[in-house]
């Protein structure tokens, strides 16, 4: 009887721990890289305007990147935005892409095949199959992978000389997470450059 009791106490703690630690964790993943042309001469280019972009079917990330973009070329690279009709060294455009996915959550809880000899107590033995007793569930979960690009371009050869790209594993709902996201993509592209020698 005492050893039918602990054991009860036990399943339910097991229980109970596996049910809270059932939930899965969140995990936000952000990929940032970049790429250029070697015979770019960065160090001449000194203005910048912004050319239109046809890839931006986001509303809340096409509100922002302008912005953060213009910042981060300014204040960080001291480049100055100019009129087409200035004759800029550099086109800026970028494009934003979003694309649907599901991942799928298995989680639960399982009872290994070790516990049936512990200390003599015969528990293997008791028919209740604790060797195999589990529980598991699969749920699918969906997400939105963000694609941001920024592109440079050499007005005078018309070439894309500096490329950044940012990708964004869950893109949220939230226009203030959102904002946040764009922010942090651009800050650490612009990072990049100009690339160094």
């Amino acid at each position: 009887m005492r050893h039918k009791t602990v054991f009860r106490s036990i399943l339910i703690t097991v229980l109970s721990v596996g049910t809270l630690c059932s939930a899965p964790l969140a995990s936000v993943a952000q990929q940032i890289r970049a790429n250029w042309s070697k015979d770019a001469p960065f160090s001449d280019y000194r203005t910048y305007a912004w050319i239109p972009s046809e890839q931006t079917n986001h509303p809340f990330y096409r509100q922002y990147v302008g912005e953060y973009v213009n910042y981060a070329l300014q204040k960080k690279k001291h480049m100055r935005r100019v009129l087409m009709s200035q004759n800029p060294d550099l086109w800026v455009t970028y494009h934003f892409t979003t694309r649907e996915t599901t991942d799928l959550d298995t989680y639960g809880y399982g009872f290994g095949g070790g516990w049936g000899g512990w200390g003599g107590w015969g528990w293997g033995g008791m028919g209740m199959g604790m060797g195999g007793m589990s529980y598991s569930q699969t749920r699918q979960v969906p997400r939105v992978e963000g694609y941001l690009t920024l592109d440079l371009i050499d007005a005078r050869t018309r070439k894309i000389i500096w490329r950044g790209e940012a990708m964004e594993d869950d893109v949220t709902k939230s226009a203030n997470a959102e904002e946040k996201q764009v922010a942090n993509s651009i800050y650490k592209m612009v990072q990049r450059y100009p690339p160094k020698s």
